[in-house]
């Protein structure tokens, strides 16, 4: 398995395809949150992850489909593109903050953050996480982000910065990795 730093991960991703995995999150929750009001209070935190995780799959697959380079798998339910260049393998979900799912992990989802080998999967491709972060209330995006899994934790998560909210020359992503405190 490739070890590779955030700086480089991100790097190794590029400023146009980081920028797609914010549009899909984006507009993946818009696409939900414009729901009739009578339907969405109807759901419940797992349907509302379930609708907007529907809608990131379709929105990824209308972007990805023909682009060279890029191969998508469907691994016992479980979705996932390879992106041949920077060498990934991603996931979609929505995140805490520390950049983990919070769902019950299957067996192929605990081996994908462990980043052990999964079948039909090429290797030593690095797993990482990207999708989205909502507020205490569950219903206002907070950001995007990508996270490199490891086990239960997440090693590092960058949130993606806006085209609109980025300074001039500024940088696609900023870490947001929270410190971990000993004891």
């Amino acid at each position: 398995m490739p070890t590779r730093t955030i700086g480089e991960t991100m790097e190794a991703l590029g400023q146009e395809l980081l920028e797609e995995l914010d549009g899909i999150a984006r507009s993946s929750h818009a696409r939900y949150r414009d729901y009739r009001p009578e339907d969405l209070i109807e759901h419940d935190v797992r349907a509302q992850a379930a609708c907007t995780y529907a809608h990131m799959l379709a929105e990824a697959d209308r972007r990805f489909v023909d682009r060279t380079g890029v191969q998508s798998f469907d691994i016992r339910g479980q979705k996932l593109w390879l992106f041949e260049e920077p060498n990934v393998i991603i996931r979609l979900k929505k995140m805490d903050e520390d950049g983990r799912s919070r769902n019950y992990p299957t067996k192929q989802a605990r081996a994908f953050d462990a980043q052990d080998d999964l079948p039909g999967l090429p290797s030593p491709a690095v797993r990482l996480t990207a999708g989205y972060l909502l507020d205490a209330t569950g219903t206002n995006f907070v950001r995007s982000q990508v996270a490199r899994p490891d086990g239960k934790i997440a090693l590092w998560c960058a949130a993606i910065v806006p085209h609109e909210e980025r300074e001039e020359e500024g940088r696609v992503w900023v870490e947001v990795t929270r410190q971990r405190r000993f004891g």
